[in-house]
């Protein structure tokens, strides 16, 4: 679950992948998320598309996962990869989003003819010829921020985008004309890929509700499908970014609410119909909302023990170095004075008022994501 230096770590196979592309990001492209999106499309493009690549990839380990909570999602008709990334990774280990083949082209780049006449998988019968790739997609823009903004979770293996690929054969070396996807291209394995990509698609998401399963497991439509209805007014304010940093900084205190979040849906009654399974979803909504005004009260009353703790910490660092110094005779005065007050009491309000164990509750998650929006 973690890495050697305390980091967070879902899926290593994804976090190892996601940390490459990040660790090869130059700064200067940071600021340019269009730049960033074809940066990312091309860097799965070779490593993960089937008619070069012969290694597994990030798509067969989605695709051969058994893992219940790996979910993947295609974004489309209005939702937005950031609603749909803070929901649904409240309930899921690993994250997929992708969008789908309807949404408008983007060319990325090219494989000429010599590359890819050395693979077996690829009849070559002109050798003039050049295939040309790109993904599909609402905006590129958008796509490089949330990736920039996604960077933790993608660097934790805990969410990953996968582009929609298509492949164009155009005769000639300038690239293909605008409209060569509906008049002059031809789709090289753009039913391959289609299949190899559907093959990972759990759930198509429009409008907010998971409308389409592809032969996902019942049990990910218990915890996948209320998610994506219930009201979560503590994620409104807050960014992507702000989301993410929690999310992977107080991971423990985020792992104990997905586990809580996931037994209260796995807990709702299949059966019900739609006027009680919302009516449930309600109360789980006040539920959450009343525990987080009871983890800011815990915290102001943290906060007011601090004025202390602060003094303490100075006052036991001074006195540490009396003890070093004294030795016994200094620590038997201190315990004479007593755990109610003087100087005794100032050190164990130092070491009693730590926010350690606070920090790992899952209600304070959810303060802090709250916190970060400024509700």
């Amino acid at each position: 679950m973690f890495s050697r230096k305390g980091r967070p770590v879902q899926n290593k196979v994804v976090a190892r992948r996601m940390q490459e592309f990040f660790g090869t990001l130059p700064d200067a492209h940071r600021a340019d998320p269009q730049t960033v999106a074809r940066r990312y499309a091309s860097a799965l493009w070779r490593a993960e598309n089937p008619l070069t690549v012969r290694r597994p990839g990030l798509v067969d380990g989605k695709r051969l996962s058994r893992s219940r909570f790996y979910v993947g999602l295609s974004v489309g008709g209005g939702a937005d990869l950031e609603s749909v990334t803070k929901r649904v990774a409240l309930v899921s280990d690993t994250l997929l989003l992708s969008h789908e083949s309807s949404h408008r082209f983007h060319e990325i780049g090219r494989h000429g003819a010599s590359s890819l006449s050395r693979s077996a998988r690829v009849p070559v019968h002109n050798l003039s010829y050049h295939l040309w790739y790109g993904i599909h997609c609402p905006d590129l823009d958008a796509l490089g921020k949330w990736v920039l903004d996604a960077e933790p979770l993608l660097r934790a293996g805990l969410a990953w985008y996968l582009p929609r690929f298509t492949t164009v054969d155009y005769d000639g070396a300038d690239g293909p004309p605008a409209d060569s996807l509906t008049r002059n291209g031809v789709r090289w394995w753009s039913l391959r890929d289609s299949e190899r990509h559907d093959q990972v698609i759990d759930y198509l998401v429009r409008d907010g509700r998971a409308v389409d399963a592809s032969g996902a497991e019942p049990l990910k439509s218990q915890f996948v499908r209320p998610v994506l209805r219930i009201d979560l007014p503590f994620l409104d304010g807050c960014s992507l970014r702000d989301f993410s940093e929690i999310t992977v900084h107080e991971f423990d205190a985020y792992a104990r609410f997905r586990d809580f979040l996931r037994q209260r849906f796995l807990d709702l009654d299949a059966a019900l119909d739609d006027t009680q399974s919302d009516r449930e979803l309600t109360k789980l909504g006040l539920e959450i909302k009343d525990q987080i005004w009871s983890a800011r009260t815990e915290m102001e009353t943290l906060r007011r023990k601090r004025a202390v703790s602060v003094t303490g910490a100075a006052v036991g660092s001074v006195g540490a170095v009396l003890v070093a110094v004294y030795g016994p005779a200094l620590q038997a005065a201190i315990a004479a004075l007593g755990a109610g007050g003087g100087l005794w009491g100032l050190v164990h309000a130092a070491t009693e008022n730590s926010s350690r164990p606070l920090r790992q509750d899952k209600w304070f998650y959810v303060w802090a994501l709250q916190r970060a929006g400024g509700r």
